[in-house]
């Protein structure tokens, strides 16, 4: 279950010393000790059905952590599909410092379920088709499905809500979708949709890591596990530029839709050529539910519009 690409034993133990564990080829950082037997038990007292293997190894390895990473993913609305990105920050668990801990929202999840079967007339069986295991506060979660016979059973499900319509054209309906058949998979999405370095000291994907990782070198973390630790981070970038120059841009519909958004967002002209130079399309969605011209549109980068005016 865990990739951990040449770390030794003893790397992953100095490492874990730190609040540091990988798992399913990514990094978990502020990580807890392994959940109990008894913890793992009375959480699989909640579910409808088995709890993911995949769970349960996390789970015995360490209860939970911070992530970060971006998660992008199209979600199905009244409107259409869109592209939203979903903030999976936290792994819940118990005495988390952080909005809910994991059985507050295992609570939460049930007091919604016996209103939604009241408002129906119908009596709730008391279990969980859905295990909620991460998100953000109280806007994006991240659940696991325990539904036997349900044909996403053991699939990872994403929820997040939507803003009040005066917010328009940002999402304004609550929206969820199964987006991985397993927990793997589901980490399999996190993804670095660039360098944190070149980031310039903004906050984005990889900043509090490296607030982390600056701690840990402080208190004695050695130099060279610590880079090979962000080498090992990084792998989750997804790498428009070298697509580009291979020519296999068009073939990546995730890194194209980050290649126009960069283009978009700075007016970029001559790079939205060269995209379609490579053959790529050009009038898919990339944020939201808008494409590239319409994105651009709504931002006002004038020469991205008279480009893609004519390309789209």
């Amino acid at each position: 279950m865990n990739t951990h690409h040449g770390f030794s034993e003893a790397d992953l133990h100095t490492l874990r010393a730190h609040g540091i564990a990988l798992f399913a080829g990514r990094v978990i950082f502020a990580a807890q000790p392994p959940m109990a037997e008894d913890a793992i038990a009375a959480v699989q007292a909640h579910c409808a059905g088995p709890l993911p293997p995949a769970l349960l190894a996390l789970w015995r390895q360490t209860a939970g952590g911070r992530l970060d990473y971006n998660l992008s993913l199209e979600v199905a609305t009244r409107e259409g599909p869109r592209i939203e990105a979903v903030s999976w920050c936290e792994l819940f668990h118990d005495g988390s410092s952080f909005y809910r801990d994991l059985q507050g929202w295992i609570e939460h999840e049930e007091e919604q379920a016996w209103e939604a079967a009241e408002d129906a007339g119908e009596e709730w069986n008391g279990k969980l088709a859905c295990l909620p295991i991460g998100g953000f506060e109280y806007c994006d979660r991240i659940y696991a499905v325990t539904s036997p016979g349900a044909p996403d059973d053991g699939g990872m499900l994403a929820w997040k809500m939507g803003l009040p319509p005066a917010w328009a054209p940002a999402l304004t309906e609550d929206v969820v979708t199964t987006f991985a058949p397993s927990l793997p998979a589901a980490f399999a999405c996190l993804a670095l949709h660039d360098d944190p370095l070149a980031l310039g000291g903004d906050y984005g994907a990889g900043s509090e890591l490296l607030a982390h990782l600056d701690t840990c070198r402080a208190n004695g973390l050695p130099a060279p596990l610590a880079d090979a630790l962000w080498a090992f981070y990084l792998r989750a970038r997804i790498d428009w530029r070298g697509l580009l120059q291979a020519g296999t841009l068009a073939a990546h519909p995730y890194a194209l839709r980050l290649a126009l958004c960069h283009a978009v967002e700075h007016d970029d002209a001559a790079l939205l050529r060269r995209i379609h130079a490579s053959g790529a399309r050009m009038d898919g969605l990339v944020a939201g539910g808008a494409n590239a011209l319409q994105h651009a549109r709504f931002l006002n980068r004038a020469s991205a519009v008279a480009a893609l005016e004519i390309l789209v």
